[in-house]
């Protein structure tokens, strides 16, 4: 299983004082940096399969990385093991319905996931928010694939350097399912956020890789300015 395979936000919110709020999560655990790119893990009270985090500058401007990652026709250019891409439904300009496909080592059943994404648009902070879940849906293929499940995954991309340069933080808690032992899941997934942030850092500075018209409309009309 390669390191980056099975791993494509976090919303906060408010509750009333008489309201139970859920048990605080642990602290994130920092335990690699290299290339700029710093690595932490967390545990899941309840999960066996791990929280994991990568934050590291990307060389683009925000409208670009951001366009890769709404890009699902060239994901697999720069995704590991990524062989297909659906979109099963489109629910507005910003929220979609999508299922992957994963090819695996020879021993293994390849993985797919169907899950929802949504594009957030943040110009008081100079920020584009993009989240990841399972979700189930009628159009998504049948096939003899193991169906994983996302959790959570997200992207929040800040534009800074004036513009020139785009922070990224991603965070994901993916389980593969399947017979895998899930401490070897742990294990392989462990260097997916430094895979994954090197991966589009190259994918944005190709020469055919474009900014997508529809969102820089979009940051545009919501008044984002870099």
């Amino acid at each position: 299983m390669k390191r980056r395979t099975l791993i494509l936000s976090l919303t906060v919110a408010a509750l009333p004082l008489e309201v139970s709020a859920e048990p605080k999560l642990p602290p994130w655990e920092k335990f690699d940096e290299e290339d700029g790119i710093a690595v932490f893990r967390r545990e899941i009270p309840g999960s066996p399969i791990v929280a994991l985090r990568g934050e590291g500058l990307v060389g683009a401007s925000i409208l670009r990385v951001a366009s890769v990652l709404v890009d699902s026709a060239r994901a697999p250019e720069w995704i590991d093991s990524l062989e297909e891409v659906k979109i099963l439904r489109t629910i507005s300009d910003t929220e979609r319905v999508e299922w992957n496909h994963f090819s695996t080592p020879i021993v293994l059943a390849d993985r797919d996931f169907v899950f929802k994404s949504k594009l957030e648009i943040k110009p008081a902070s100079k920020q584009i928010l993009i989240s990841t879940v399972s979700v189930q849906d009628a159009a998504a293929p049948k096939t003899d694939y193991v169906r994983g499940h996302i959790q959570y995954a997200s992207f929040l991309l800040t534009s800074v350097n004036g513009g020139k340069s785009t922070r990224v933080l991603t965070e994901a808690q993916v389980d593969p399912k399947g017979s895998v032992a899930k401490w070897i899941v742990n294990l392989f997934q462990k260097g997916w956020p430094h895979n994954t942030l090197t991966a589009l850092r190259t994918q944005v500075k190709k020469k055919n890789v474009t900014d997508d018209a529809k969102l820089k409309k979009a940051m545009a009309d919501a008044g984002f300015v870099p």
